[in-house]
């Protein structure tokens, strides 16, 4: 007989013979006070099965169990690598949303439209050249290269206030408590 002990939290232990021990790990007590169904599946025909649901009136489910809990902690590296996935993954929509709105204003001919528009309100008049070149402010790369510098500085102040953030929630979970819950389980 062999005996298996795991180090992480929660973990089991195995003795002799490999079946959980009910009071191993921080859950062992309880485990223990919990109550435990030892039926094999239906009784066989002839035999009478223990009606366990006496009280509860036909159709009505099991209530369901609540539990209030406290978010006492955040950890900051484990907030700060949610963080900055969640805003890498905000950048890329940004970048697609940015290029298929540019593609459908440009088809729509809009650009084109507002710089013909800009260079005729900054001609002077009886002139019919000159005037500010606003096409230039409508390029492709122009209006690309700003939404990869703003989502850039997006994505490094998403993930550094994210975790400044958490480190504040836990100095005052520390004072007050911390923000409490309540759990329900799914019926």
């Amino acid at each position: 007989m062999s005996t298996t002990r795991t180090d992480k939290p929660f973990g089991r232990r195995e003795v002799s013979g490999g079946a959980p021990s009910a009071s191993s790990g921080p859950l062992g007590t309880a485990l223990k006070d919990r109550p435990v169904n030892n039926s094999a599946g239906p009784a066989p025909a002839g035999r009478p099965q223990p009606d366990t649901d006496a009280a509860a009136p036909a159709g009505a489910g099991k209530p369901a169990r609540k539990a209030q809990l406290q978010l006492a902690r955040l950890e900051p590296w484990s907030v700060m690598k949610f963080s900055f996935v969640m805003s890498l993954v905000c950048f890329v929509v940004l970048l697609v949303a940015v290029v298929v709105l540019y593609m459908i204003l440009a088809g729509l001919g809009v650009f084109d439209a507002i710089g013909d528009t800009v260079n005729s309100l900054t001609r002077r008049p009886g002139e019919t050249s000159g005037g500010v070149d606003a096409g230039s402010w409508f390029s492709f790369a122009r209006i690309f290269g700003y939404t990869v510098l703003v989502g850039a500085l997006n994505v490094l102040l998403v993930t550094a206030l994210s975790t400044v953030g958490s480190v504040i929630y836990n100095l005052a979970a520390d004072l007050v408590g911390g923000v409490e819950v309540t759990l329900k389980e799914a019926e």
